[in-house]
This record gives C-alpha cells, sequence and structure tokens, in this order.
C-alpha cells in the first residue's frame, strides 16, 4: 500500500521544473474502438497523477467532448471545458493547438478520431503517437485494408494499443506480425485513476 500511496501522492511531491509542451497524439484504426476513452483516461493521468498542466483536443467533428463537457459542467457549447483540472477542447484545429501552446501547458493530448479523418501531417505534428485497433471478430475487416494502418505505424514508429478483442488474437498477431500490440487494461471510467492502472499508464508518458 505504501508504494502505491507513494504514487498516487506524485502530484504533491513532484518538482516544479517547467518541462517542454509534449504533444501526444491518439488515432484509431477505425471507429469505436476506445480512442476517446484513452484519450481522457490519458489526460487525467497526466493531470491527477503526474501534476502536469495537461490540456485535451478533440480534433475529428465527432461531438464527444462537447456531450460529456456538458454533462459534467452544465456548460453549453464552450470553447473548453474545465474538469478535474484537465482543459477539454471540443473543436481541435491548428488555431486552437497554438492557443494551448502559448498557454504552456505541459501535455497536449489530441483525439485525432479515426485514420483517414485527419491530414498526415497533423500527426507529424505530435511527439508521440497512439493508434488504437480492435482484434473483436465483428470489427474484422470494418478499418480497410490493414495492411495499409500497419505499414504507417511501422514507418512512423506509432506505439499499437487495443482495448477490446480477444487475447489469444493479440498473441497471435505479435508472434507473426509488426508493431507488436499491447493490451490496454481495463477502465470503467476514464475520469477515475486506479491504483493498478498507474503502472501501465506510466509506461505511456
Amino acid at each position: 500500500m505504501g508504494k502505491i500511496r507513494q504514487m498516487l501522492t506524485r502530484k504533491k511531491n513532484r518538482k516544479a521544473t517547467k518541462e517542454d509542451t509534449r504533444i501526444i497524439g491518439i488515432v484509431g484504426a477505425g471507429r469505436h474502438v476506445g480512442v476517446t476513452h484513452l484519450t481522457v483516461l490519458l489526460a487525467n493521468y497526466f493531470s491527477s497523477i503526474c501534476g502536469e498542466h495537461t490540456a485535451a483536443l478533440e480534433w475529428n467533428g465527432h461531438g464527444d467532448f462537447d456531450r460529456f463537457g456538458r454533462a459534467c459542467t452544465g456548460e453549453t457549447e464552450a470553447e473548453c471545458y474545465e474538469i478535474q483540472d484537465v482543459s477539454f477542447y471540443p473543436h481541435g484545429d491548428e488555431v486552437v493547438l497554438v492557443k494551448c501552446l502559448r498557454k504552456n501547458y505541459e501535455k497536449i493530448v489530441v483525439d485525432f478520431g479515426a485514420l483517414g479523418e485527419q491530414k498526415k501531417a497533423e500527426l507529424l505534428r505530435c511527439q508521440k503517437v497512439y493508434l488504437v485497433i480492435s482484434f473483436s471478430e465483428w470489427q474484422e475487416g470494418a478499418f480497410g485494408n490493414q495492411n495499409d494502418w500497419e505499414q504507417e505505424a511501422v514507418t512512423y514508429g506509432w506505439h499499437c494499443l487495443a482495448a477490446f478483442g480477444s487475447e489469444e488474437s493479440r498473441n497471435k498477431w505479435n508472434q507473426v506480425r509488426h508493431p507488436a500490440v499491447d493490451r490496454i487494461p481495463l477502465s470503467a471510467d476514464a475520469f477515475s485513476i486506479v491504483p493498478e492502472q498507474i503502472q501501465w499508464l506510466d509506461q505511456l508518458r
């Protein structure tokens, strides 16, 4: 318990030195693979556990940030929703990104939606990109040519993750295909970080 308590109080003990802003992009091989959930989870981890000034941008037009922003704050059509010390921007684009850079956020997490919904240059702005795929049988073949996103992940050094689908399918993939795909642990609530998730999230920093 002592180690867990130490991790959960990292924000209080964090040094005051200012880091350069890091932009982290999250994109899906297709829709409904968990991109927005991971974006919110990671942003809350940076803010509540790491104590970093954090923004999250929805850069896809799906409207998810507006929906949960209204539910959490009672505001309507806000430019930015402040939820648990994270600034959520529902209408991300180049202008909003520049504003965030000027505000000296330490971490900016960008929800890019599905591949093909953005220009490649937008992903290239990111210091890290996480590609979320799915091994669910009912989604097989739903993401277009598998070799396209697989090759892009290899070329650009994206870290591949999967929340859905069988562990057997993921293990078979990792035996014969590249890049390897890591499992996203179960997260019932993206706004709540539990101790079991911290060690895994630490690896995404």
